[in-house]
């Protein structure tokens, strides 16, 4: 398709209105990567500036997500999560037609920190299991995610946690039966560090979640912190 300039439009609003009409008519669908930017100018006819700025106007409009070194992907709809219970990503995931992910940064024993003592009902010289994973949504990153365990859960460190439910893990294969759940919610904004395993850029929007869950008798079982991509999720009350 030719697209050629005249004195209505700019020619990349030409082109943005052009691939908005390719998305919403679904000749690109959703989580799935368009031509890049050298065969979008073939395909069009057009700079590489004409085509920069539509892709920017496009993600300023939330139609598509840009990933460095990775592409520009339409984007999927928002993840829909009751935060009123401990619900699992897999599940919310598979709901919404999306291929779960998890990658493992860090699943180790070490001692427990202040924080560890105070909310699981820890002693001084105990220790916690630590574990850290990046999740995913269609291979894209859109969590990050850090779980903290009494010793007792010792049996984690033998799972395989990649690409798989923890939740799952601990009800089904486990028969831990988990209770009460507390949630506390901000906004935060990507540390280097988060930047890095997101691949967004640093100081970018996240949704902190701080969560301290019981079991079925209400003894305090696991603590976590999720840093979740911002314009990913919506959260409800149920």
């Amino acid at each position: 398709m030719k697209l050629t300039a005249d004195n209505s439009l700019p020619l990349y609003v030409k082109l943005t209105n052009q691939l908005r009409k390719d998305i919403e008519n679904g000749n690109y669908q959703k989580g799935e990567k368009i031509p890049t930017e050298q065969e979008l100018c073939k395909i069009y006819n057009v700079s590489r500036i004409t085509v920069r700025n539509a892709l920017k106007a496009l993600s300023k409009e939330r139609l598509l997500v840009r990933l460095q070194g990775k592409g520009t992907y339409v984007a999927n709809e928002k993840f829909k999560r009751d935060i009123s219970r401990s619900s699992s990503f897999t599940q919310i995931c598979l709901e919404t037609g999306q291929i779960p992910g998890a990658k493992v940064v860090k699943c180790i024993i070490e001692d427990a920190n202040p924080l560890d003592i105070k909310e699981l009902n820890l002693k001084p010289d105990d220790k916690v299991i630590a574990l850290e994973r990046i999740r995913y949504a269609n291979n894209i990153p859109v969590a990050f995610e850090i779980s903290r365990f009494p010793e007792s859960f010792s049996f984690l460190l033998q799972e395989e946690l990649n690409n798989s439910s923890l939740i799952n893990v601990l009800t089904k294969k486990h028969n831990i039966i988990l209770g009460y759940c507390t949630k506390c919610i901000e906004l935060v904004y990507a540390s280097y560090e988060l930047s890095h395993y997101l691949e967004i850029n640093e100081g970018y929007p996240l949704i902190s979640i701080i969560s301290l869950t019981c079991d079925s008798e209400n003894k305090p079982i696991h603590r976590s912190l999720q840093y979740v991509v911002g314009d990913k999720f919506k959260f409800y009350i149920n």
